[in-house]
């Protein structure tokens, strides 16, 4: 299939096109432009890519956008660098580690809901996007440097307004123009990565000046070592602080916009969160205690396999490969898309519904490992998985012992904007009524 020729039909609705693409032609679809891509859609195949075969698949031609915002953090690093970076970064992100920011995130939580109160009492319309973009940044500004960005944070959100949409257009340009070209829009962008970059090597200088000992992850991260004993430089430890503080609470926020659009629309999951929350009696749960938020994990599970904050995953064959009996000549693409396979009938029945209970374990147990990916899978799955299932489950469980959620238009007009990450559009406004 030529690409090129129809560029402007899958520019204009990505996700329509890329599932119309799987439904006619297969699990395995070949796109002709300047480069040759290949389309997967079956678990069996997306396993070679990203487990079996791994070796032979570097990140693909997109990632190299994202180096543009992220360096060669973990999210774009490849070879040696990544397993380096990815052995030193693990310990932070372990149970235990994790465990200490519970009540962190509580407190954050619980700000943001005292300024729901005034929304519920006045009746007031509002956007959850842009509160949970607020929480989720002040969260992981807690976890990275035990204080908030709320100083720097509008420098944060801009950067991250202009870098997607920067991403998006280079991503779909032919012949995209090179950054150093001064173009409005690249003179634009630099100058917003510029702020950013400059936030966080003054945090990083102030630190290295601290003279105690202050347990976080910027820490945990400056004192990490590789097997020859060296630390990261500066440059790569700021690429590591961006790539943890942009992607990971985007990401975040997107899930619990989701998950909140879809039990508004669906009281009897938002009593059965708030009755298997309520031996909390309002308080933060202990990070032991959200094991047993069972039915809450299955809503935010369903919640990703709808709307998965990551919606496209790129590959690159190093070298010569076949899948599904088709050659896959090297230097090819290899898209993967979460989105599809995650609703495809052959993988799902009744894939356009939201049942939780797909995700009790005795429903998941038949289900191909690879027909369900929101974090990626394989080596490279997010390494921030935990952290983010955690936040995630620590903030609903707020959120249910307070309020009920009334989305405040019609849910047909709320749609999937898959921009670098997967968007509500036009947001998710919702009515608070207090419980």
């Amino acid at each position: 299939m030529s690409f090129l020729l129809r560029l402007r039909e899958f520019r204009r609705d990505p996700l329509r096109g890329f599932f119309q693409s799987t439904l006619n032609y297969g699990d395995v679809v070949r796109y002709r432009g300047l480069w040759v891509s290949h389309q997967l859609s079956h678990p069996d195949h997306i396993q070679q890519v990203l487990q079996a075969n791994v070796a032979n698949y570097r990140k693909g031609r997109g990632y190299n956008i994202l180096k543009l915002s992220l360096g060669e953090g973990l999210l774009t690093s490849e070879g040696a660098l990544w397993q380096r970076q990815r052995k030193m970064t693990q310990p932070s992100f372990q149970g235990q580690q994790v465990a200490s920011f519970v009540a962190a995130m509580g407190r954050s939580a619980d700000t943001m809901l005292q300024r729901w109160e005034k929304f519920a009492a006045e009746k007031e319309v509002f956007d959850v996007v842009p509160e949970f973009m607020r929480l989720t940044l002040n969260i992981a500004s807690q976890a990275l440097f035990t204080t908030n960005l709320e100083a720097d944070a509008e420098a944060i959100r801009e950067t991250l307004a202009v870098g997607r949409d920067y991403s998006v257009d280079r991503a779909w340009s032919v012949l995209p123009l090179p950054l150093s070209v001064p173009t409005r829009r690249n003179r634009e962008y630099r100058a917003a990565l510029a702020k950013v970059h400059r936030i966080i090597d003054q945090i990083i200088a102030a630190r290295r000046r601290e003279p105690v000992r202050i347990a976080d992850l910027l820490t945990m991260l400056m004192e990490a070592r590789d097997e020859n004993g060296a630390p990261m430089s500066d440059k790569q430890l700021r690429d590591e602080v961006i790539t943890l503080l942009t992607a990971g609470h985007e990401t975040t926020t997107l899930v619990l916009a989701w998950t909140c659009f879809l039990i508004a629309t669906r009281p009897e999951a938002m009593e059965r969160m708030a009755a298997e929350a309520a031996f909390l009696n309002g308080r933060v749960p202990a990070y032991e205690e959200l094991f047993k938020l069972k039915y809450a994990r299955m809503v935010v599970e369903e919640s990703m396999r709808l709307y998965p904050p990551v919606w496209t995953l790129a590959r690159t064959a190093v070298n010569e490969d076949a899948i599904g009996g088709f050659r896959i000549p090297a230097g090819s693409e290899i898209l993967i898309f979460p989105y599809i396979t995650q609703r495809h009938p052959k993988w799902w029945q009744d894939a356009e519904a939201f049942r939780p209970e797909r995700f009790a374990p005795e429903n998941s147990a038949s289900r191909p490992r690879y027909a369900y990916l929101p974090f990626g899978e394989g080596p490279r799955t997010c390494i921030g998985l935990n952290f983010a299932m955690t936040e995630v489950l620590v903030v609903l469980a707020g959120i249910v012992q307070r309020f009920r959620l009334h989305l405040a238009i019609d849910s047909a007009t709320v749609h999937a904007d898959p921009s670098v990450t997967l968007q509500p559009s036009p947001g998710v406004p919702l009515r608070l009524e207090k419980i």
